[in-house]
């Protein structure tokens, strides 16, 4: 057993908010494991749960608060954690121990030594089913394994020296799941499930959640006749979808821009709905004042083409900075990606953003090649890049709607964002841009044969300039053929005189 001092976490304890599940994370742990902890917060809010969490030092105050405690790869404790564990307990409280060093150590404080079985090897082969049907295996490691011997529920396997044990069980309070990789994505996808049966009050399954396929990160400057080939497929399929278009903030009536969102107004009518991408940050410190001016822009941009972004994607780090969640505060519903970029988070022990109350369409945990979902314990979106070629974006389309999770449209709920200018509500099939009901019905543009651009001076020297050189080059590259035409005649000469010169000597001779 590992222990830290009293005073240790006398002094490092922190104001721990009173939630639906507190996590619990070893002291001094290092920076990849309060990236799992973030991992497991973010998969958590998604549920909508309020989460708390902390070092094992900073949450023992607080302990007595909660219900729900997951404690995580603890092996760096106070030595009274132990104890308080089993009031909690004997409180009907629920304990999910993730990972085996606490658990054994809480076992035999409790006088349970008998209860469990230990296995001294490092690695493990795991089996779990997601729809029943089609088993996921993978390899694990850890120090050593810890099984409870008697159980009331079981689900998956975790082969050890030959021998199958479960890969996740309950006994009264306890729940036990040995492997603790969150880094993994079959070991997260399988927390994931576990974790929504173990706070499931009622008796069965929890709630199923949809998936959304998500056309993801598309450009006004992409292949217009590839995005609408896409498109027609989904749309003669009759497969509800999303397109997250990137934000725009100038040359919003270019008629390049006009075609894109034209394919987007057609999507739009046709059991598409359109979802904007937060602006790329590249701002340090960032700035919520400017991302909210620039999105407003956009939105702007958009709507004016007859498109109306219903949510707002964005990073999945976003849920952890207050600045960032002020951003989200103006958008009802959410989409978070898979890609992380730098942020200062809050420092607070709890997701503040849970307040808010968004609607959440978390990224999928892909563990094929399709990134389809196999965990229906939240919403998930599933993207499809336009720079994949036709066949994939087929097969992964394909893979989602033979998928046990099934596929909603965004029409079917109800949205809304505000921007300091702007409102949009999207309720009972109305969609409403301050205060004015918007039809979205497809209209076809009206294309100008001249379309003026409007070039600055500096613009207009630009394209003068591209020209001038354009016909310096045919220039030169017919300077060049009329010369290379110029040496092969004289070679020709050359050539001639050489030998028929000679000749004409002879004769003359």
């Amino acid at each position: 057993m590992f222990v830290c001092p009293l005073v240790s976490w006398a002094s490092e304890s922190k104001q721990i908010e009173k939630g639906d599940i507190l996590i619990i994370y070893s002291d001094g742990s290092d920076e990849s494991t309060l990236k799992l902890v973030n991992d497991m917060v973010e998969v958590l809010t998604y549920q909508s749960f309020k989460v708390s969490y902390g070092t094992a030092s900073e949450c023992m105050e607080y302990m007595n608060e909660f219900s729900y405690i997951i404690c995580y790869d603890l092996t760096m404790y106070p030595k009274e954690f132990t104890s308080i564990l089993k009031k909690i307990e004997e409180n009907a409280g629920h304990l999910f121990f993730v990972g085996n060093q606490l658990l054994k150590d809480y076992l035999d404080h409790t006088q349970r030594s008998e209860a469990y079985e230990q296995i001294n090897r490092t690695t493990g082969k795991i089996r779990y089913t997601f729809d029943g049907s089609t088993d996921w295996t993978g390899i694990v490691k850890e120090d050593y394994y810890l099984f409870l011997k008697a159980i009331s529920y079981q689900n998956g396997s975790l082969s050890v020296s030959e021998k199958n044990n479960y890969l996740c069980a309950k006994e009264g309070p306890l729940t036990h799941l040995p492997v603790t990789d969150l880094s993994n994505p079959l070991v997260k996808a399988i927390f994931i499930k576990e974790v929504a049966q173990w706070k499931w009050p009622f008796n069965g399954s929890p709630n199923i959640f949809p998936q959304y396929i998500v056309i993801d990160k598309v450009y006004p400057y992409e292949d217009p006749q590839k995005l609408m080939e896409v498109v027609t497929i989904l749309v003669k399929g009759k497969t509800p979808f999303v397109i997250s278009v990137m934000p725009m903030y100038v040359n919003g009536n270019y008629p390049a821009m006009t075609r894109f969102c034209e394919i987007l107004r057609y999507a739009q009518a046709n059991g598409g709905s359109i979802i904007i991408n937060a602006p790329i940050d590249q701002m340090n410190p960032f700035d919520k004042d400017v991302m909210l001016d620039y999105l407003a822009q956009a939105l702007e941009i958009y709507n004016k083409q007859g498109v109306y972004p219903l949510a707002l994607e964005v990073p999945g780090n976003w849920l952890f900075s207050e600045d960032t969640i002020e951003v989200m505060r103006h958008f009802k519903t959410i989409f978070t990606s898979g890609e992380d970029g730098y942020l200062k988070q809050s420092g607070r022990n709890t997701n503040e953003v849970y307040k808010d109350g968004h609607q959440w369409i978390g990224s999928s945990t892909a563990l094929d090649d399709f990134g389809t979902s196999y965990v229906s314990a939240y919403s998930t979106a599933v993207p499809i890049s336009l720079n994949a070629d036709k066949a994939e974006i087929m097969k992964r389309v394909n893979a989602c709607r033979s998928s046990f999770i099934p596929l909603k449209s965004l029409w079917d709920m109800d949205h809304s964002y505000w921007m300091e200018k702007d409102l949009m509500t999207y309720q009972n099939q109305s969609l409403v841009l301050n205060g004015k009901k918007k039809d979205l019905n497809f209209i076809p543009s009206v294309y100008t044969e001249k379309f003026n651009y409007q070039r600055n001076v500096l613009q207009r020297f630009s394209k003068d300039l591209t020209t001038q050189n354009r016909m310096l080059i045919y220039m030169v590259g017919i300077t060049s053929l009329v010369f290379l035409f110029f040496i092969f005649v004289a070679r020709y000469n050359n050539r001639r005189n050489y030998f028929f010169g000679h000749k004409e000597d002879d004769h003359i001779k």
